[in-house]
């Protein structure tokens, strides 16, 4: 029985990933976090002014649709997230700053900003992981995450792809940042509203190992759209964040026994 070793371009995107990160994180890096995960006192945010129950309906719609019908949730969490925001008189399009002429920009600052948060999530996913060893609970991936590693053929791997890179992340920022963090603002000072936020995010993927490095992602997340009053660059940094992962469990997968 043959050992398996990972192959050169899993160790040479590596080698890549690994440095720009953490030149990124260490030249301004560490900066750009702190001012995405600690708002000042004076900092402001989008704010979402509609009544606890209408916000009530919706994440109960949502959460039925994530136990009955996954198919649903991108379809449902737009049309929540439009009828909370006509609700709360803003257009949407203004809310989530969609009219925004610096694609380019925003995809620069999108991807360094996913380069400088890889070290910290990886570090918080091995602690997680290490907790969960050491009090003998399972540590499995999830779900979805094996019928990745186990796809072999364009007619399986293109719609996970398609979900991961396009879909899930227009959906989840629409609700979770476009939605929920402007209604939290509303109720809570900006750093509460961001964590709590984020607290959602991580604990709606249904994973013990990953709550925590979700969360900080969700916490970056809304805090680029704090930042730049646009869920575009939120929409592109979770984007590259699905897509390195993949790539990594592409290229550093074993073939199948």
């Amino acid at each position: 029985m043959s050992s398996w070793s990972p192959p050169i371009s899993a160790l040479v995107y590596a080698t890549l990933l690994f440095g720009s990160s953490l030149a990124f994180l260490l030249f301004g890096g560490i900066a750009r976090l702190r001012s995405l995960l600690h708002p000042p006192s004076t900092a402001t945010a989008p704010t979402l002014k509609v009544a606890p129950l209408p916000m009530l309906v919706g994440a109960s719609l949502l959460a039925l649709c994530a136990w009955l019908a996954p198919s649903l949730l991108p379809g449902s969490a737009l049309a929540v997230g439009l009828v909370l925001t006509t609700l709360s008189g803003q257009k949407p399009a203004v809310l989530w700053g969609l009219f925004r002429p610096h694609l380019l920009r925003d995809l620069g600052f999108s991807l360094t900003t996913m380069l400088t948060l890889f070290f910290p999530i990886l570090i918080l996913l091995l602690l997680s992981s290490a907790f969960y060893l050491a009090l003998h609970l399972p540590l499995e991936p999830q779900p979805a995450l094996t019928r990745f590693l186990e796809a072999r053929d364009a007619k399986t791997l293109i719609p996970f792809l398609t979900y991961a890179l396009i879909i899930a992340p227009l959906w989840e920022e629409l609700f979770f940042r476009g939605t929920l963090f402007p209604w939290l603002t509303n109720r809570f000072s900006v750093t509460q509203a961001q964590w709590l936020s984020a607290l959602a995010f991580g604990a709606v993927h249904l994973h013990g190992p990953t709550f925590i490095p979700l969360t900080l992602l969700g916490a970056t997340l809304a805090g680029v759209y704090r930042t730049k009053n646009s869920l575009i660059p939120s929409v592109l940094l979770h984007s590259l964040f699905n897509a390195n992962t993949c790539i990594v469990l592409l290229l550093a997968r074993p073939p199948l026994s």
